[in-house]
């Protein structure tokens, strides 16, 4: 597996690029600065970023979402699910502090509240 660009990847990035300066004229902005579409290979050095979310969202609906605000898995429940795959998008610039406070906060749901008495803790 590789996050290197590829042709289509650097054709996006310059049409996007293009766009993105047109919008910035168009709404009169005073520094636009000197826009460069992607070059080179993914890296932290060129705007990559590797914050994967999704896959299993959280929310308040079984309907709608995997797991529950404990990040307990709605049709399972004695699993749970920790990291950015619990985001229903990504909330932007580097989540990981956020990763982080939701892993504290659903092992002590898991340590205090299911070890006690295991079972869904949200009803559905």
């Amino acid at each position: 597996m590789t996050y290197n660009y590829f042709d289509n990847d650097y054709k996006m990035s310059a049409y996007l690029t293009e766009k993105a300066v047109g919008i910035a004229h168009a709404a009169n902005a005073t520094i636009v600065g000197n826009p460069q579409p992607r070059r080179g290979n993914y890296g932290a050095n060129n705007g990559g970023a590797a914050h994967h979310t999704g896959g299993a969202p959280m929310g308040t609906d079984p309907t709608t979402s995997a797991l529950n605000r404990y990040l307990q898995c709605w049709e399972a429940s004695n699993l749970f699910v920790m990291g950015g795959a619990a985001f229903p998008q990504n909330p932007g610039h580097n989540p990981t502090c956020t990763i982080g406070a939701l892993t504290y906060w659903s092992a002590q749901a898991i340590t205090s509240k299911y070890l006690k008495s295991p079972g869904p803790l949200v009803a559905a």
